[in-house]
């Protein structure tokens, strides 16, 4: 019997000091200050050229969400949550990218028609509804701001390397009712 108000003993003095212990600290959610403008008030562009101008609006409306606001592509640990489910990251549009790898006319059909394969990277929807063909220069004009010399060389001889090669197809590019152009005949 004496020993189970031993045990008991025990257990409210256990009991007491974990009263009297001081609680675990919860971590403080960091927060982000958020200021909030009339639509009136927002900042406007800082370009002269129209075309530059049109170009920035349509990129921070409909790009820049995904590919970040200076280009940069998918960050942090969204990225990190996009590589563990097996998937591509969005890419950069800036210098750190690659999209100054490809030709104008493959940039302007993915904006027209968007990635639909979300198994293999981020599906992208196309524009083609929302985006004329002067919208999509603008936004090019745009993306290529972020660019160096270098890479815009680049990629103006590799647009006109496919400019040659498309001139020799009949079709051009291809399209979801033509996929695969053939050869003009010689």
């Amino acid at each position: 019997m004496a020993q189970r108000y031993h045990i008991l003993g025990v257990l409210v003095l256990l009991a007491a000091l974990a009263a009297c212990a001081p609680a675990p600290s919860t971590p403080t959610p960091t927060r982000i200050p958020v200021t909030l403008v009339a639509p009136g008030q927002l900042p406007t562009s800082t370009f002269d050229d129209p075309v530059l101008r049109l170009g920035e609006s349509h990129y921070f409306r409909l790009c820049a969400h995904c590919h970040g606001y200076n280009g940069e592509g998918q960050v942090g640990q969204i990225a990190e949550n996009t590589i563990e489910l097996g998937m591509k990251t969005v890419p950069a549009h800036n210098a750190d990218g690659n999209l100054w790898r490809y030709a104008d006319q493959v940039i302007i059909r993915t904006i027209q028609l968007g990635i639909t394969n979300p198994l293999d990277q981020f599906a992208m929807p196309g524009f083609a509804a929302t985006l004329n063909d002067d919208d999509i220069q603008a936004l090019l004009a745009f993306i290529k701001l972020w660019w160096t010399d270098e890479q815009r060389s680049y990629q103006a001889q590799v647009t006109a390397n496919m400019e040659a090669r498309l001139a020799g197809l009949s079709g051009g590019l291809p399209t979801e009712e033509a996929p695969f152009p053939t050869a003009t005949p010689e």
